[in-house]
């Protein structure tokens, strides 16, 4: 799919934005996709490779997601991570993490559900959001076996929180 382990994963990941909830796409539509990526031959090729795996399936006028390619996209969508609707509650939700080298795919998985999530990295292995976190989060952080690696904080005060909270786009108060 993609050079690396690294790169098959951003490929998966921009697919299922694209395909976000719908299960079927137009051909004109995936064109016009393609044609605004730079990376377009790389996302071809990956498009190719989920065709053969049986992820996707294309019929004459259009893209379509199989059972088990809804399955594959739902855990990368960005569709799963939270919005900021309504009022926010004021308090800030850091996660940190110390992942064993020995586990360094563990640890990209993480980041990348992390930037999925709405997290924000704060320092190296400290990411905060403002957003109240949906079950599905943590699901996804007991399937990837990672959630003993994990301390997980709701803090009131954040010392300079000032450039988080125009970041999120949240009131000054």
């Amino acid at each position: 799919m993609a050079k690396t382990s690294v790169d098959a994963r951003k490929h998966i990941r921009e697919w299922s934005r694209f395909f976000g909830e719908m299960q079927d796409v137009g051909v004109s539509l995936m064109e016009e996709f393609l044609r605004r990526h730079e990376k377009r031959k790389y996302l071809k090729q990956s498009l190719k490779r989920l065709i053969q795996k049986g992820f996707v399936y294309q019929k004459s006028d259009s893209f379509r997601l199989t059972p088990a390619g809804l399955k594959l996209f739902k855990r990368f969508s960005p569709a799963l991570a939270p919005k900021n609707h309504g009022k926010w509650d004021g308090r800030w939700r850091l996660i940190t993490f110390d992942i064993p080298v020995r586990l360094n795919k563990k640890r990209q998985t993480l980041r990348n559900l992390l930037k999925d999530f709405n997290f924000y990295l704060l320092q190296e292995s400290v990411w905060v959001c403002p957003n109240i976190l949906p079950e599905k989060f943590w699901d996804l952080l007991v399937d990837l076996e990672v959630d003993k690696y994990c301390k997980v904080m709701l803090v009131d005060i954040l010392e300079g929180d000032e450039a988080l909270k125009d970041y999120f786009h949240l009131p000054q108060f």
